[in-house]
């Protein structure tokens, strides 16, 4: 089968909550077991034999049973539960877009606060334990939660606890996509979330709503940006382009699906597909484009309904355009802070090109970019053979003296480089050679550059990548090793060290950053003993708050010295 279903999540916690504990221990030892037996559309075989069968409605399961004489409670129904993933939402009446955003209270069931309270004591479990030990049974009551959460309207705390069930599970079957960072993001945002709710605290912005893909947008003038290739560790791949309107707002329509660096390359021709305007990714990225009826997502991604009517422009679309050259006057430093300020905002509320710089420079030798006084080295995320971005690096590096005008990518915890995207000349350069079909700009990703014509040019030097001390990489380390390893990380013999790192964070000024980790330390290794002279449990709801701390002090001040670093 192509997709596997998702499943309820309160089915699945029910499931695996009656499977006995000998066979969850099986289950915990080899969590990918029914990766391997053959999946149809309704039905999973096992390697002897045995048929589990899925009930599904809507793509979304709802019962499973198995042919062995153990079923329910037996090791195939489990194994086939442990890989579905949980089933997304249902819309809710409420309109997502505005609602998520805003910081006003609203009233909520009186049960709010005790679910808040339960999720936090689930997470705060997962956290004491760490992710590489929380098995099918912590997993079941992740999935209860979620289950409650969505019950009582808690979306948002529903959402990410469904992304850190994800990643949990990414890590224990050792795949390629796990990323640490983004579990410790989901358990830093699922923990804070939980615990201003169980306070009382509804806001809309915590409570959030059931996502709805797409909201009207009434009628828009687009003009295309640029596309760019995806290659994801997940296995997905394909393009996105990017376009704005008359407003400056960046809008995006993607062409993602399974498959590889070979589907990403083909996928620049192929339809768009925006309402019945039948454009390839090549051609949407220069075209000018009407949209009535047009639909949007929160973040900027374009719908294609069945009301959605789209014509194209005759002329093409124009980086000198009112709405969108403006972005290149923005100082690189203001642009930073832009981009600082939407990295703190939650996944699902960044409008598109968030994370995006506009930029005019000279080029340097090796691939580098001189933007005013600040040095930028060139990179791309995309070095597959099948796609031109590599190549068409090395032609830059060996172009120094050309004056282009960049679009690209920052990341704030990679100071002076830019993941170039797309560019064109500068005004009144000459030199750089572009097809006429291009319109003046090239997609980095897709569009094969020619080696310009610069004659004799002065020598440039390559800038150094900065060397930048890492202020907060002691305080990162311990943060990210619980969510991993749990308290264990911090065992007794280990006190002195982390009071020595505690102490250097307290001389470089990060006295927040010291006093975080003490706490961390002292509660890891309260000394309490019971009667008979045994050490006593750490208390875990105590222990996530004190890690909740120094999670968000972390975030929050990785940010700002980010900025300051370029």
């Amino acid at each position: 089968m192509s997709a596997r279903p998702s499943i309820a999540p309160d089915v699945a916690a029910a499931l695996t909550a009656q499977i006995p504990p000998r066979l969850i221990k099986k289950l915990d030892a080899t969590p990918e077991l029914a990766g391997g037996w053959t999946w149809t559309d309704t039905t999973v075989t096992t390697d002897k034999g045995e048929v589990v069968t899925l009930t599904v409605l809507d793509g979304i399961v709802s019962g499973v049973t198995c042919s062995c004489l153990l079923a329910p409670k037996c090791l195939h129904v489990a194994a086939v539960v442990a890989l579905l993933e949980p089933a997304a939402a249902t819309a809710s009446e409420a309109p997502a877009a505005a609602a998520a955003a805003a910081a006003v209270s609203i009233e909520v069931s009186s049960a709010v606060p005790q679910v808040a309270r339960d999720a936090f004591r689930i997470i705060a479990d997962v956290l004491a334990t760490g992710a590489e030990t929380t098995g099918a049974f912590a997993q079941a009551e992740l999935l209860r939660s979620i289950h409650a959460c969505r019950t009582h309207g808690l979306h948002r705390l529903a959402t990410v606890q469904t992304r850190v069930l994800r990643s949990v599970r990414e890590l224990r079957a050792d795949r390629p996509e796990f990323d640490l960072d983004v579990l410790t993001a989901d358990l830093r945002e699922a923990l804070d979330v939980a615990h201003a709710l169980s306070t009382g605290a509804a806001t809309s912005a915590l409570v959030g709503s059931a996502r709805r893909e797409y909201e009207p947008a009434g009628s828009l003038r687009l003009r295309g940006v640029f596309t760019e290739a995806v290659v994801a560790r997940s296995g997905f791949a394909g393009a996105v382009t990017y376009l704005v309107d008359d407003r400056g707002r960046f809008y995006t329509r993607a062409d993602i699906a399974p498959g590889d660096a070979g589907r990403a390359a083909g996928a620049y021709d192929a339809p768009a597909n925006i309402g019945d305007a039948v454009l390839p990714h090549r051609e949407l990225c220069r075209s000018g484009l009407f949209v009535s009826d047009a639909t949007a997502s929160v973040d900027g991604r374009l719908g294609a309904g069945q009301r959605v009517r789209a014509v194209r422009a005759s002329e093409p679309a124009s980086w000198e355009h009112d709405a969108l050259a403006p972005r290149w006057a923005v100082p690189l430093v203001d642009q930073l802070a832009a981009v600082a300020a939407h990295d703190g905002v939650a996944e699902g509320l960044r409008p598109a090109g968030w994370d995006l710089v506009f930029v005019d420079g000279t080029l340097l030798g090796g691939a580098a970019l001189a933007v005013g006084a600040v040095p930028l080295r060139l990179t791309t995320a995309l070095d597959q053979r099948v796609l031109p971005a590599r190549d068409n690096l090395a032609v830059l590096a060996r172009s120094p003296g050309l004056a282009i005008r960049a679009i690209g990518r920052v990341r704030l915890g990679a100071p002076r480089q830019l993941e170039l995207l797309a560019l064109a000349p500068a005004t009144g350069e000459t030199r750089l050679p572009m097809l006429d079909a291009w319109h003046g700009r090239a997609n980095l990703h897709y569009d094969r550059l020619s080696l310009p014509s610069l004659g004799d040019t002065r020598p440039f030097s390559a800038p150094a990548a900065p060397i930048a001390d890492d202020l907060l990489a002691a305080l990162r380390r311990r943060v990210e090793r619980v969510v991993q390893g749990g308290a264990g990380t911090l065992p007794t013999h280990a006190i002195a060290e982390l009071h020595q790192e505690a102490a250097a964070l307290a001389e470089r000024s990060l006295r927040g950053g010291a006093d975080v980790l003490r706490d961390l330390a002292a509660i890891a290794h309260d000394a309490t003993r019971a009667m008979a002279g045994t050490r006593r449990a750490i208390d875990r709801g105590s222990f996530a708050r004190a890690w909740l701390r120094a999670a968000l002090y972390e975030d929050a001040a990785r940010r700002k010295l980010s900025v300051a670093t370029w």
